[in-house]
C-alpha cells in the first residue's frame, strides 16, 4: 500500500498515531520525494475537465474562440485592461486564490472550462434561450459579467425574442483619458463574432 500525502504535516501526524504495523508497512515502501509529490499535483491539475455542456451547440467553437483572443500571458498572473488580476485564459484570481508562477495550457484550459460553464449555467438560468444564442449569453456573461448582462437591454432583447445585433454592438466602447467614449475595434470584432454565432440556424 503506498500513500501519496500532499502534505509533510500530515505524513507527521499519521507517523505519530499509527499503528506498529501500519508504521512497519510505511517504513518499508521507497521515500517520496518531494519533487514527486509536485508532480504528481501537476498530473491530478492536468487531468482533462469534463463539461456536461461540452456536446451542446457551440461550446467547443466559444472555448476555443475565447483561448485566441484572450490569449495565455505564458502562463503567468497579469493584469487585465480594466485592472484585475488574471491567469491563463481570462480566468480572474479571486481573494485567496493561489496559483504557482507559471501554470501549463492544460491547466488553463481546465479553469477556462469551469468558469465558462459558470457561465452557460447562468445563461440558462436566466433565459430561455437554447443553442448557439444560448452559448452566446453565456460568452456575454463570461466576458462582462453576470451583473452587466441582468441589468443590459441586451438580455430584454433575448427575454423577447428579438434581435440583439444593435444592443450588442454597443457593448463595445471604453473611455480614453478625457472621458470620451471611444469604440474598441478589437472588442467590436468579438461582439461581431456574438452576433454571428447568436443568429446562425439551430
Amino acid at each position: 500500500m503506498k500513500f501519496y500525502l500532499k502534505s509533510s504535516v500530515v505524513f507527521v501526524f499519521g507517523m505519530l498515531f499509527a499503528p506498529n504495523s501500519f508504521l512497519g508497512e510505511l517504513i518499508s515502501e521507497p521515500n517520496i520525494s518531494v519533487n514527486e509529490i509536485k508532480e504528481a499535483e501537476i498530473r491530478d491539475a492536468e487531468k482533462n475537465y469534463i463539461s456536461k455542456y461540452q456536446f451542446e451547440k457551440g461550446y467547443e467553437e466559444a472555448i476555443e474562440f475565447i483561448k485566441t483572443h484572450e490569449g495565455f500571458a505564458g502562463g503567468k498572473a497579469y493584469y487585465d485592461a480594466a485592472g484585475i488580476k488574471t491567469i491563463g485564459y481570462g480566468h480572474v484570481i479571486a481573494p485567496g486564490e493561489k496559483f504557482p508562477e507559471r501554470i501549463t495550457k492544460k491547466q488553463a484550459e481546465n479553469l477556462l472550462r469551469k468558469d465558462f460553464d459558470k457561465a452557460v449555467k447562468a445563461a440558462g438560468r436566466e433565459t430561455n434561450v437554447k443553442g448557439y444564442k444560448k452559448i452566446v449569453v453565456a460568452h456575454f456573461i463570461y466576458a462582462k459579467g453576470i451583473g452587466n448582462f441582468l441589468k443590459s437591454n441586451f438580455r430584454k432583447k433575448v427575454l423577447a425574442g428579438k434581435p440583439v445585433d444593435n444592443e450588442l454592438k454597443k457593448w463595445c466602447y471604453y473611455r480614453n483619458s478625457k472621458g470620451k467614449p471611444v469604440r474598441s475595434q478589437y472588442i467590436y470584432n468579438i461582439r461581431l463574432w456574438e452576433i454571428k454565432m447568436y443568429n446562425r440556424e439551430m
